[in-house]
């Protein structure tokens, strides 16, 4: 166990790393477009995208979320404490109240006081009866007859085929969107994915929004409608970065999708961990990727990647090195979001959005701004960056002070909770898209 100024290093240490891999993952993708290799047809970067993903969940070593998980079950609940909270990065203002089998859900002075009513004593044990027995039968049903849809695929063979479309969707609207309007306005932009989970999760996930996130959404959105007027220019060159804009507005849309489908596999009774998700995400992307590239990108590799290239004047070792890059840079940046599992609240994981956005859109017009012009930071770039990066901190912060007001009457509420059958197999975890 390391000592508190040890585990506050370790913890900076891991922060920096996330947000430096993300940072260099966005640039050094733009200088892979730059060097001609983006091709979208191709799909070099997305294969290099989800090699770094599958590789996440191949790492053996454990997370702190699930030592902290194994450690939780396999540790007796004490008579005080009713309720165990288990906590996701981004959802830190969310705690979930997750029931634990053995606790005793009264306290000694609660059972004295139904013991001076008995009529409600029988009623409550009748009650509590009847759910035992409705619960067992479920139960048998369920262990005969597995829950399953259509196709016969169960409903987390469904999650992952629904994760899988909506990561495969976002990963190609994100880089089209890379292309056409910059690393730096792309990043600011992609920003915006924490209000489509928010907003997804509103009305798919039935989660309650409240009025300071509300007001945290409308000050991204307004950011983001300041940005694109900052990139309408005049000319084909301002048309292509509108719509680099919009096409990453809509990758960030269905990379919202994704975190919701995700949390939602991850509360199921039979979820998989969160690295075996990620495994199953990536290798089915890369299996995808990999029979596209074979039937159609190596028949025509001359016109698809060679010639591109020489027409960017690229250099094939420089873009071979940057593709490598890449793919460890999203092998680091998804292996650190799994050691800030729980470790992370939410402030902190708007505060690294907000810093990745910033930086991305400075070092890109440090780089970049000879080569295209929506790099360059101007003012109403300026603006706009400046209003979604407050947009996203005050979502944050209203998301944290949400969870503390919950995890104050989480334990309350839970006390006067009955337990039911079945309740030892609903536990919640953590969970959410893993590479972001």
């Amino acid at each position: 166990m390391p000592s508190p100024p040890a585990a506050l290093l370790q913890k900076l240490l891991v922060q920096s790393v996330f947000l430096l891999t993300g940072v260099l993952s966005t640039c050094v993708a733009q200088f892979v477009f730059y060097q001609g290799a983006g091709d979208q047809k191709a799909m070099l970067l997305p294969l290099c995208n989800y090699l770094g993903m599958m590789l996440v969940g191949l790492l053996p070593a454990s997370t702190p979320s699930s030592a902290s998980a194994s450690a939780a079950v396999g540790k007796q609940t004490d008579d005080s404490t009713p309720v165990r909270v288990a906590e996701a990065p981004e959802d830190a203002g969310e705690p979930e109240c997750t029931p634990s089998p053995n606790a005793q859900w009264l306290k000694p002075e609660e059972a004295m006081e139904l013991t001076r009513r008995p009529g409600a004593v029988d009623t409550e044990a009748q009650a509590a009866a009847e759910q035992l027995e409705t619960g067992e039968a479920s139960d048998k049903k369920s262990a005969a007859a597995p829950a399953t849809v259509a196709c016969a695929l169960t409903t987390v063979q469904l999650c992952v085929v629904v994760s899988v479309a909506l990561d495969f969707a976002g990963c190609v609207f994100s880089n089209l969107g890379l292309s056409m309007a910059g690393s730096g306005l792309y990043q600011v932009v992609y920003s915006s994915v924490i209000c489509w989970s928010a907003l997804m999760s509103r009305f798919i996930l039935k989660k309650v929004v409240t009025r300071d996130e509300w007001l945290g959404i409308a000050l991204v959105t307004f950011g983001l409608a300041f940005s694109a007027l900052g990139a309408s220019g005049s000319g084909r060159n301002g048309t292509l970065v509108l719509m680099g804009c919009f096409n990453t507005l809509v990758g960030a849309a269905f990379y919202g999708g994704n975190y919701v489908t995700g949390e939602f596999t991850l509360q199921l009774a039979e979820r998989p961990q969160p690295t075996e998700l990620c495994l199953k995400i990536g290798a089915a992307c890369v299996a995808i990727i990999a029979v596209y590239q074979s039937v159609f990108v190596l028949p025509e590799w001359d016109a698809l990647v060679s010639q591109p290239i020489a027409e960017a004047h690229g250099d094939s070792t420089r873009i071979l090195l940057a593709l490598v890059v890449y793919t460890l840079s999203q092998l680091a940046h998804g292996y650190t979001y799994f050691l800030l599992l729980g470790s992370s609240g939410a402030v902190t994981t708007g505060i690294m959005q907000s810093l990745r956005a910033v930086c991305v859109f400075v070092l890109s017009s440090l780089l970049y701004c000879g080569q295209q012009e929506s790099q360059c930071f101007d003012t109403k770039r300026g603006v706009a960056t400046l209003l979604v990066v407050s947009g996203v901190l005050f979502y944050s912060w209203a998301k944290s002070q949400k969870g503390k007001a919950g995890s104050v009457l989480g334990p309350q509420v839970a006390a006067l909770r009955r337990p039911v059958a079945g309740d030892a197999k609903h536990k919640m975890v953590a969970g959410k898209n893993y590479v972001v």
